[in-house]
């Protein structure tokens, strides 16, 4: 009894010195950076982690007791989600309540982090959480021999607070900055809670790494250091030490130290692939321990990731290698006789591998009806490789600033000569694509004709000849045309059919007058791409399946990767997957398993970032 009336005394004085400062309410919450929380609730720590050093969209329900040596000790629960929702964007989300002596405090956080590649081994993180709290009595906990005036006239209180993070991450360091209470606003008095002056920052700092050559329990085994260094008006200058040992097929261990309070250290079991388990103490000097339990849910990861957090890009191939040889495993696969189908959904092929059972059943009832053999099935032994190590990009080529997919339109050089010339004109069109289709119709006729592009009118004229004096090119429509002059003001019918009928080509050819600059002169007109057709490659091992927007295949590794990394200089997410058959690399700018979602980023040109030809590969 004495230790929870004193307790009392303390959380009522602590109380009455916030109601002075207006300051206190937030700083229960702004602690979350240099306390003991569990593995997967990093935005509540820092606002960037919702998306560095994750893959996994996750559950998260979290008791902690503070001060467990009194009695009714105040308590915080927490229920969360967060994670990588697409390649370089975060989000997460929080309720919380936390109870503190005849205090509640009851609230939401909302997070948002979004990466920016800013080279191979560097990436520029931002993000921030917006922080709501309404501060109550809770009456239930009230013990006075008394009138108090402070529980009494006790309003609720209203607290919002906008907290901004920046984050720089290089190869497998990072560190930044975090804005604790930027913005925290009293919405009952309408005020700013703290000056400019007096607003918290901390700037963090850390290093990840997996052991890749572990095996056993210790396979793709995760280290983790983060350290942290904070300045408020309340505690003054502190600082934090967390270093963090994950192993995917047990669990994980956390030890830390923080200078306001004290020790910590952690253990977590992984209960089942999803499903995990923590526990946590802290041991403060003053108020004794916190104990912490959490209960964690994977969603799962993405499909593929091609830029996580703050790792390098990485490739699995798969290649012949030194390591032991794995025995061979017979496997059998479903083999469509047709390439023509590869092209067609999944029904269909599912269709048609019914009929191939069926023909082949049948085929065996006649067989046995003519007294014949049963014939054998060839099983086709496939060997699983071991996989190489992760490639890295090759950095022998130089690599180039410009963004040519970047531009809209298309520069050409004309076909013309230079000067004024008249052109015996066969047809004109404003589509270049036509113009070539009418000249490759003649070509298969054994005619020849070509095109110009005329700067003044914008139309493409396709020609049989050009004159630099206008009487020869009408002495050639006239011999063309059968004499009529012009080709096109007759009058007589059937004298222009009989001209039709002469002419080698379908329509009476006239003359044009076309004016070029120098030679070599050149024109511009918009790219275009052909409609949005689906390819579909079979999946083989170590291809993952999705859709894939392809916008270039190549045989050598450094031609592959000098592209990649001009295209991620420009903030586009490339990267590339290797075809073990044919071990060419297909460099792609983004990936999904939802076909509406890709069809429409190759109709808006990747949301207007990129202009060049671009196909649409289907991995099932």
């Amino acid at each position: 009894m004495v230790k929870k009336i004193t307790l009392y005394v303390l959380l009522l004085f602590s109380f009455s010195s916030s109601i002075a400062q207006v300051s206190n309410g937030e700083d229960e919450y702004n602690g979350f950076s240099s306390r003991s929380f569990m593995k997967f609730n990093g935005f509540l720590t820092i606002p960037t982690f919702s998306v560095l050093y994750r893959e996994d969209k996750t559950f998260e329900a979290i008791v902690r007791s503070a001060n467990i040596e009194f009695d009714d000790a105040s308590r915080l629960h927490i229920l969360s989600y967060s994670g990588k929702m697409r390649t370089n964007t975060g989000a997460g989300i929080a309720v919380f309540q936390q109870e503190i002596g005849v205090f509640k405090d009851f609230g939401a956080i909302v997070n948002y982090a979004t990466q920016i590649q800013m080279g191979a081994k560097s990436s520029l993180t931002f993000g921030f959480n917006f922080f709501y709290s309404r501060r109550s009595i809770n009456s239930q906990n009230v013990i006075t021999q008394g009138e108090d005036e402070v529980v009494s006239n006790f309003q609720d209180i209203p607290i919002v607070n906008f907290q901004p993070a920046i984050t720089y991450t290089y190869g497998k360091f990072y560190a930044g900055l975090f804005f604790e209470n930027l913005a925290d606003f009293n919405l009952k008095s309408s005020e700013f809670i703290t000056s400019f002056a007096d607003k918290t920052i901390s700037a963090h700092f850390g290093y990840g790494t997996t052991l890749e050559n572990m095996s056993g329990l210790l396979k793709k085994t995760d280290l983790r250091f983060f350290g942290v260094a904070r300045r408020s008006k309340v505690d003054g200058f502190s600082y934090a030490g967390n270093a963090m040992v994950n192993l995917p097929k047990a669990g994980w261990l956390k030890v830390g130290y923080d200078n306001l309070f004290g020790l910590n250290a952690g253990i977590g079991v992984n209960l089942s692939d999803k499903l995990s388990i923590g526990f946590a103490y802290e041991k403060r000097d003053n108020l004794g321990g916190t104990n912490e339990v959490g209960l964690l849910y994977k969603l799962g990861r993405r499909s593929r990731s091609r830029i996580s957090g703050s790792s390098k890009p990485t490739i699995d191939i798969l290649l012949p290698n030194d390591e032991p040889e794995i025995k061979p495993t017979k496997i059998v696969e479903p083999e469509y006789e047709d390439p023509e189908h590869n092209d067609l959904s999944d029904e269909v092929q599912r269709a048609q591998d019914s009929i191939n059972i069926l023909n082949k059943k049948v085929d065996e009832v006649l067989r046995l009806l003519k007294n014949q053999p049963k014939q054998i099935e060839i099983i086709r032994e496939k060997v699983i490789e071991p996989t190489k190590p992760k490639e890295v990009l090759d950095t022998t080529l130089r690599r180039s600033k410009a963004k040519p997919w970047r531009k809209k339109t298309i520069t050409r050089r004309n076909t013309g000569g230079a000067g004024t010339m008249y052109y015996v004109a066969v047809d004109l069109f404003k589509d270049r694509k036509k113009a070539i289709a009418l000249v490759n119709s003649y070509k298969k006729r054994k005619i020849k004709v070509r095109y110009v592009f005329d700067p003044k009118s914008k139309f493409f004229y396709v020609y049989v000849d050009r004159y630099g004096r206008k009487v020869d090119a009408e002495k050639q429509v006239e011999e063309v045309n059968g004499g009529r002059e012009g080709g096109r003001e007759g009058t007589n019918t059937n004298e222009i059919d009989i001209q039709v009928e002469k002419s080698p080509y379908k329509d009476p050819v006239y003359v044009v007058k076309i004016t070029l600059g120098a030679a070599g002169e050149t024109y511009t007109e918009p790219k275009s791409q052909p409609r949005a057709r689906v390819r579909t490659m079979a999946m083989t091992e170590g291809l993952d399946t999705g859709y894939y927007l392809q916008v270039n295949v190549y045989g050598k590794k450094a031609y592959a990767d000098k592209f990649l990394s001009e295209l991620r200089a420009d903030n586009i997410n490339a990267d590339y997957f290797i075809n073990p058959k044919t071990g060419y690399r297909h460099v792609y700018i983004h990936s999904t398993n939802d076909r509406a979602e890709i069809i429409r980023l190759y109709n808006n040109n990747l949301n207007n970032s990129y202009y060049d030809r671009k196909s649409i590969i289907h991995i099932r």
